[in-house]
């Protein structure tokens, strides 16, 4: 849950972090891919959301594939960085993967 930015509560956040040496080879999409899935089709959550900083074009790439919307901006209090969220509710994870 990102509770550092609790306009956005109550959420579950899908996010992912590798080592650089990981990056291009779809570990992260995959990993997302199935973080959604079970949420929505296991958990029965309503929404989700991933927040990444501004100007991470990659992890944007990632939520695009998610299907997921830009919802807001703001800043990360923890850090000051500016920081873009983006959402997915359950219907449109329906519509969009069945």
């Amino acid at each position: 849950m990102p509770t550092f930015l609790p306009e956005v509560l109550p959420a579950v956040e899908v996010g992912w972090w590798l080592g650089r040496s990981h990056w291009g080879q779809g570990l992260a999409t995959e990993a997302a891919v199935a973080a959604v899935r079970f949420w929505f089709e296991e958990r029965g959550l309503e929404r989700i959301v991933s927040i990444t900083q501004v100007g991470n074009d990659a992890s944007e790439r990632i939520m695009t594939k998610l299907e997921t919307h830009p919802v807001r901006e703001t800043v990360n209090p923890t850090c000051g960085r500016r920081v873009r969220v983006f959402e997915l509710s359950s219907d449109q994870y329906v519509t969009t993967t069945h």
